[in-house]
């Protein structure tokens, strides 16, 4: 499971305990928030190059690898 499926299913289980617990619903929705935050970071972490056209040759296709870090 990659980082961003596994903070949607964070996101996913704070919005159930937000319904089950009445009392406490806006904290489990901020915590749910902030998890849905995290996975929107993940979604951002994927990086596409493009490398210029050479005279001799045509276009290269796009690269595409995840982000370090």
């Amino acid at each position: 499971m990659d980082r961003r499926t596994a903070c949607l299913h964070q996101a996913d289980a704070f919005r159930e305990k937000a319904l089950a617990d009445p009392d406490h619903h806006d904290e489990w929705i901020d915590e749910a928030i902030k998890w849905l935050e995290r996975a929107m970071e993940a979604s951002r972490r994927a990086v596409a190059t493009v490398e210029p056209a050479d005279a001799d040759a045509t276009s290269r296709p796009v690269t595409e690898r995840p982000a370090l870090g």
